[in-house]
């Protein structure tokens, strides 16, 4: 006799024992967290960019190698390794938060955007930046364009703009965390205006380019994320009052605890053994039940009918319209609720949206 897979028993016994581990992690569960050095730039409205994230692309290597004769064998070793630029995709924000962040880059290590001041007529030392000296013997004072290099420390080393950039990804109240050495960004984009997309949202594009990459993983504190996730659970971004759905009763059954000998014992036989029902699923089964029951109040069957509720009836209106299947034409939708309605007013047309 041939057995086929006809059932969920194979992905179950996949994906399902020792809390789902062999489950894929999903993509939306990230956050990343940009470390600016304090003497480089001090965001206005707080460090928190990564919640204006909107997709970033993970690390990728490239290894350079040789393929050497040994002796008429081939070897091949390794010469050196190339690290991938990231991209990162940002939501522009209604309060240009970074766009900010990026002058503020520019500014930091590039002197173009700083001399053109008094184009815009705004009061500084800023220099001519219109004037035509091509043919001018001197240009003192309007020299300072190009790279500058931001700031220096006491000791005359170099002030990095990021300090390092970490993208987090979560599973299951676990991190891993992706951190970039030294980056700098090679590229940015801002986006398109076009008329044509009425429900576009604008985004703001950048490569970033780091030296190294380091790896850490580990368990998220449910009560404070933040001390191990930066600015993650923050509370002036990000809910954190409990959901009565997490509220589970000591015999209910768990997604996060498996019973792998219930499990075992499920499998043997031809049917699973009825489970208890999660107390999550009672409470929405006890909020549909309360609202179909205010609906059935407001039913105009019931002599206190919602006043949102209408019901077409001869006496409704003067104006006669067509209602299919009425046996006779009757009045358009009135307000007027009537407590012993004709035959045609049995019929809901409209019923107030259940809340």
């Amino acid at each position: 006799m041939t057995t086929y897979l006809r059932d969920f028993r194979h992905g179950a016994r996949i994906f399902i024992p020792n809390t789902h581990s062999n489950a894929p992690k999903v993509k939306f569960m990230f956050h990343v967290y940009f470390e600016i050095n304090e003497l480089a730039y001090t965001p206005p409205t707080g460090d928190n960019f990564g919640i204006l994230v909107k997709s970033v692309k993970l690390p990728s290597y490239k290894f350079d190698t040789e393929t050497l004769n040994q002796y008429n064998r081939k070897r091949i070793v390794q010469t050196k390794i190339k690290y991938d630029p990231i991209e990162v995709v940002f939501h522009d924000d209604n309060q240009s938060q970074i766009a900010a962040m990026w002058n503020a880059y520019y500014q930091y290590n590039y002197a173009d955007s700083i001399n053109p001041a008094d184009v815009l007529g705004v009061a500084g030392a800023g220099a001519k930046y219109q004037a035509r000296n091509i043919y001018n013997s001197s240009i003192a004072g309007d020299d300072n364009y190009g790279y500058r290099g931001g700031s220096t420390n006491d000791d005359g080393t170099k002030v990095p703009f990021f300090k390092d950039i970490t993208v987090f990804g979560f599973w299951q109240q676990n991190f891993i965390a992706y951190t970039l050495i030294n980056p700098i960004i090679t590229s940015f984009a801002h986006d398109t205006y076009d008329y044509a997309e009425g429900g576009g949202v604008m985004t703001n594009t950048m490569s970033i380019d780091y030296e190294t990459v380091t790896y850490n993983t580990g368990k998220m504190d449910a009560a404070s994320p933040e001390l191990f996730v930066t600015g993650f659970g923050n509370g002036a971004n990000y809910d954190r009052t409990p959901s009565p759905l997490n509220d589970y009763s000591a015999e209910s059954d768990s997604m996060n605890n498996f019973d792998d000998e219930r499990f075992k014992r499920s499998t043997t036989r031809p049917g699973p053994e009825p489970q208890p029902i999660p107390r999550s699923v009672s409470i929405i089964n006890q909020g549909l039940q309360a609202a179909v029951s205010a609906g059935l109040e407001n039913s105009p069957n019931i002599r206190t009918p919602s006043a949102e509720a209408f019901f077409p009836t001869n006496a409704s209106s003067p104006t006669d319209i067509n209602q299919a299947n009425q046996g006779k034409p009757t009045g358009a939708n009135s307000n007027t609720i009537i407590d012993a309605p004709t035959p045609a007013g049995k019929q809901v047309t409209k019923l107030t949206d259940y809340k």
